[in-house]
């Protein structure tokens, strides 16, 4: 379940920031600002329980490893989700910082710099490097799910292909940052899933 909430709120969050943070920098206006902000104070909310989520999320990916988790992927894999989650928290706290610039001295900016500057970092974070985070995540968790056979072999091409995908070519495409919480969706829904079976 934990799972499944990080990738509804991220999913929400990320098409609610993105409606601002894709723009072009040549129509970044103070008044174009103003209009989105009631929708991305909502989207910044949301997005500390996602990390929460996420990171309880990993816990049950552990968990399903019990005894037989490699201490070496282990900790490649618990190492890159806390990056991740770092990452994700550096981009809402950037859109926070270029709406709190706004609220305490928009009147009196001279140009809109500091706004082009805001939303060309927070993109290069959620789609360089994060998303390159989240490759390794899924890459190192491919390999302990093919080491151990938790997972069904499915499961781990697909992770595999996806996880090649966002460390060669993450940058490239924009649509890439909601596939990694979809992935997310689909792990947490099998393991729901299995496990409900196992109860019965």
């Amino acid at each position: 379940m934990a799972g499944i909430l990080f990738s509804l709120l991220l999913m929400i969050s990320m098409v609610l920031i993105t409606t601002i943070s894709t723009a072009n920098p040549a129509d970044i206006s103070r008044d174009r600002l103003e209009t989105r902000a009631n929708t991305v104070s909502l989207a910044l909310g949301l997005v500390p329980f996602a990390g929460i989520a996420f990171l309880w999320f990993t816990g049950v990916m552990r968990d399903q490893l019990g005894e037989q988790e490699d201490q070496f992927f282990a900790t490649v894999f618990l190492g890159s989700g806390l990056i991740f989650v770092m990452l994700i928290f550096v981009w809402a706290a950037t859109v926070a910082a270029i709406y709190g610039t706004l609220a305490a001295d928009g009147n009196n900016l001279v140009d809109k710099d500091i706004f082009i500057f805001g939303f060309g970092f927070m993109n290069e974070i959620v789609g360089n490097y994060a998303l390159r985070m989240a490759g390794v995540y899924m890459l190192s968790s491919g390999t302990l799910w093919a080491r151990t056979g938790v997972m069904p072999r499915w499961v781990i091409i697909i992770t595999y292909l996806l996880a090649l995908g966002f460390l060669f070519f993450a940058g490239s495409i924009r649509g890439t940052r909601f596939i990694f919480p979809s992935w997310v969706f689909l792990v947490s829904v099998y393991v729901l899933i299995v496990n409900r079976r196992l109860d019965r």
